[in-house]
């Protein structure tokens, strides 16, 4: 098995990731690679499923017919902290090899999710995404957004809070009304910072299409309305359904979550590889 890979593809931040990763890679077939150049090979290591920076673009699209992907990211648990290794893109759509996982990992990212909230909450929260993402494919973010104030308004009269993503500026004003609101997350230096944590305590539900947020969402207890392709699928109610606000047992999605992402000292361990080779 040949492995190109590329670390240039990544921000500073996760310079110190993908260097653990190299590491981790000692005794198999692999080439570091600038990123102009594209050598025959089985596998390609390159940072994050967001085209249109670091050179992802043409890399991705080289490679898209002719070899795997393997795809490191910034982690959702302990952001900044721990970072998703997955083959083959992001989110559910990504082989993480968790099929067969234990509770061992739960106390390093704290997974003790609250009790599910009762439904009280003021405001139905729609967060928005990426869009430059692969894992996107919806269109205009203000049409989804419109759409799916359609869809809620066919089942309540709930207020709406739009929360666009915080590195995606999208105008959504037009579709303020007087039960629809936009709060605008902040952004401060290299990370964001934003006050999700503050929203969801007035949260009734959160409706997310595949990311981060749904998982916040659940771990607090929030009921959430996600894609097929979203981690939350399996503890979540599905984008357009009646909203009946299904609250299931997330023990065991819990753990799988958790061998999703790994610390560096763990990387450059070579812990997540050990499992990933398999499925490669």
């Amino acid at each position: 098995m040949k492995i190109a890979i590329f670390p240039d593809t990544c921000a500073r931040a996760g310079k110190p990731v993908m260097k653990a990763f190299i590491q981790s890679l000692q005794g198999e077939n692999i080439i570091i690679c600038k990123n102009n150049e594209r050598p025959d090979c089985d596998v390609v290591v390159m940072w994050s499923w967001l085209l249109g920076m670091y050179g992802r673009d043409s890399i991705y699209n080289h490679y898209k017919n002719k070899a795997k992907f393997l795809i490191l990211e910034v982690g959702g648990l302990k952001r900044n902290h721990a970072w998703r290794i997955g083959i083959g893109g992001i989110n559910r759509d990504a082989e993480f090899a968790n099929e067969q996982v234990d509770d061992k990992r739960l106390s390093l990212f704290n997974l003790e999710p609250y009790g599910w909230h009762n439904g009280e909450g003021e405001y139905i929260v729609i967060c928005t995404q990426n869009p430059r993402s692969i894992a996107w494919d919806q269109g205009s973010i203000e049409q989804w957004c419109e759409k799916q104030i359609k869809w809620i308004r066919t089942h309540t009269d709930k207020k709406i809070l739009l929360r666009p993503h915080p590195r995606a500026s999208v105008n959504l004003n037009k579709l303020v009304s007087n039960n629809v609101e936009i709060s605008v997350p902040k952004f401060i230096g290299e990370h964001d910072h934003v006050d999700f944590d503050k929203l969801l305590g007035r949260a009734d539900c959160v409706v997310n299409y595949n990311s981060n947020p749904a998982i916040e969402s659940v771990l607090a207890g929030i009921p959430v309305y996600v894609d097929e392709s979203s981690l939350c699928r399996p503890v979540g109610n599905a984008i357009g359904s009646d909203m009946i606000h299904a609250r299931p047992n997330r023990s065991e999605w819990c753990k799988q979550i958790s061998y999703c992402e790994w610390f560096v000292e763990e990387i450059q361990q070579g812990l997540p590889w050990k499992r990933l080779r398999e499925k490669l």
